[in-house]
């Protein structure tokens, strides 16, 4: 008993050590290994999920507040732009309803009054250029003219210079319009003085006739003044409501994105995020888009930014994430190894002692110098030992008492035997003296008292319990002179089923007793069904009724309760007693129980 106590204290560790079949860390290394191991991947783990978390919300951030300071930046750019477009606007208005230009315009080219004229309207163009530092030059094509007159580039040309020019056809079917970066018609300039933005502006004569077009040709140097970049590697971009390219800027060219390349995505880009003026997309490489629309013109201000130059700072934190991260992993590398022996050395000491006491010696004791849970369990190892050499005493002691309960069950199962012989006595003694009723009703009485005690088993078949209800039926016909009619119906098929004894004649004799008490006559119903799972036995008198709510405190339906929680106490709570009843009416039981083909070998709750 004392080996058999103990191998069970044991069981865990040897399945511990023993079951290597499973390949459980947990059950198959040392707790040192599988300590440091796990120390070492939850830090790692923790350490990098901190710094990819750091990297991503940093490089967020950044990205967040690039998006933020250039749409102020281009929001900026816009309204600046749009003071310089509207004023363009306006001096060509000024100009082109001029009466001394549309008057000059409608002269014959040759005649005295047009050749009179010429040196003032040179005058008129020249000044809007020396006025204003932005104007690189205005000229005016005027039709049916041969000759050029102009100062610079500022001055009266032929009408067929600008019909053989790249944009005539977006002016020649408008009114007005601007012209994107183009280099100039007349005049021969540096290179980078050629490059012009022009507004063009028909000229009408009273009778509404075209007469000539004003063209105002704006510098670069004071657009990129307005609206060039002020960050390298940026390209910016400002186009018109047709997408066609305004002007381009970069400060550095060689890294200058080319409008033609990404112009066929720009107009689904912008109508995708019409809401956020921003867009992730990539042309050959990954790129930022931020855009700002004017209101008066909806002239587009975009940037182009590489994704590299944005991420360039969380790159940077990046590497002193992984810097920190390497010096993490190594301190928890060291502090795992110290922690991981601490652990493991009151660990061993215990597993020391319970060798021992596998070999029977009950006196092992740990030295106990803890004050946390090493040291709990190094107490209740101690009381353990000790419990046991009290349990060992206790079960040899309960062994004994054993013993002597069975010789006393013994003893015991004499008494039913005296009592059979008792009764039989008397009953071969009623018969000499001629009493044959009451022979007949002790020989009943006996056979309920044997099927009643059943040698001690708490389950029959449904076949006795209805031997049993029988006997005590007849035993109430003789007594109440047939008054009491018992109708019984239970199926054959039912009767190889074990029930709990004695579960139905409680509910007899309380119809004798309390339904039918007083009635000269009346019938009681014993009957029985079954389902698939369950056996149904029904007991129904047509005595005076009860009230139901009234059963579960009266002290006269003990049985009642008893039945029920007998029942239940075995199967559960599904199964149980049902009780219907109405005054005058009688009362109906069902006993609801599970089919068993055998009786059970230790019955419980549920089972």
């Amino acid at each position: 008993m004392q080996n058999a106590l103990l191998d069970l204290m044991l069981k865990l560790n040897y399945t511990a050590t023993g079951d290597r079949g499973m390949r459980n860390p947990f059950k198959t290394f040392s707790f040192q290994a599988t300590f440091f191991t796990s120390f070492i991947l939850i830090s790692a783990i923790l350490i990098s999920l901190l710094g990819i978390t750091s990297y991503y919300i940093t490089n967020q951030e950044v990205v967040e507040q690039t998006i933020s300071s250039r749409k102020l930046l281009l929001n900026e750019i816009n309204k600046q732009l749009d003071i310089q477009l509207q004023s363009v606007e306006n001096d060509s208005l000024v100009l082109a309803s001029n009466p001394k230009l549309i008057q000059y315009l409608q002269h014959n080219e040759d005649s005295f009054e047009r050749i009179g004229q010429t040196s003032d309207i040179m005058d008129l163009l020249s000044r809007l250029s020396y006025v204003k530092e932005g104007i690189h030059s205005v000229q005016l094509y005027a039709k049916d003219t041969s000759l050029n007159h102009h100062i610079a580039a500022n001055g009266v040309y032929d009408y067929g210079i600008l019909e053989s020019s790249s944009w005539f056809n977006e002016i020649k079917d408008a009114d007005y319009c601007w012209v994107g970066t183009h280099p100039i018609e007349v005049e021969s300039y540096p290179v980078d003085e050629r490059m012009v933005v022009s507004f063009a502006r028909k000229v009408l004569s009273s009778s509404g006739k075209e007469v000539g077009i004003l063209v105002i040709n704006l510098k670069m140097s004071s657009m990129q003044k307005i609206a060039s970049s002020s960050a390298t590697e940026v390209s910016r971009f400002i186009f018109d409501t047709r997408n066609r390219l305004i002007a381009q800027f970069n400060d550095d060219p060689a890294d200058q994105v080319s409008y033609e390349h990404i112009k066929s995505r720009i107009a689904a880009i912008i109508e995708e995020s019409a809401d956020d003026h921003y867009a992730v997309a990539s042309f050959a490489e990954k790129n930022l888009i931020i855009w700002n629309k004017q209101a008066r013109t909806s002239w587009i201000t975009m940037d182009i930014i590489p994704w590299d130059n944005i991420t360039k700072g969380s790159r940077r934190i990046e590497n002193v994430i992984l810097v920190a991260a390497i010096f993490c992993i190594l301190l928890a590398i060291v502090m795992a190894f110290l922690l991981s022996r601490q652990f493991v050395l009151p660990i061993r000491n215990l597993i020391r002692a319970m060798r021992l006491m596998k070999t029977g010696r009950l006196d092992v004791q740990i030295t106990n110098d803890y004050q946390n849970e090493f040291g709990d369990m190094n107490e209740n190892f101690n009381q353990m030992i000790e419990r046991i050499d009290q349990l060992i005493i206790q079960v040899n002691e309960q062994n004994r008492r054993k013993r002597e309960a069975e010789i006393q069950i013994l003893q015991e199962q004499i008494n039913p035997h005296f009592l059979y012989n008792t009764l039989d006595m008397i009953n071969w003694q009623a018969i000499e003296s001629g009493s044959r009723e009451i022979s007949h009703m002790l020989a009943l009485l006996g056979k309920m008292l044997r099927i009643g005690l059943s040698s001690g088993a708490s389950f029959i078949t449904v076949r006795r319990e209805m031997e049993h209800l029988h006997c005590y039926v007849e035993l109430q016909k003789i007594r109440y002179k047939q008054k009491i009619q018992f109708v019984i119906s239970v199926p054959e098929s039912m009767e190889k089923y074990y029930i709990p004894k004695l579960i139905i004649q409680p509910f007899v004799e309380n119809s004798l007793i309390h339904g039918l008490h007083a009635y000269e006559e009346g019938t009681i119903t014993i009957s029985g069904r079954e389902d698939e799972q369950s056996l149904y036995l029904t007991v129904e008198d047509n005595g005076k009724g009860m009230d139901v709510e009234h059963v579960a405190t009266g002290r006269e339906h003990n049985g009642y309760r008893n039945v029920h929680e007998r029942i239940q106490l075995y199967f559960g709570e599904q199964y149980g007693v049902q009780m219907d009843s109405q005054i005058n009416q009688g009362t109906r039981v069902v006993l609801s129980l599970p089919k068993l083909l055998s009786e059970p070998a230790n019955p419980a709750k549920g089972e």
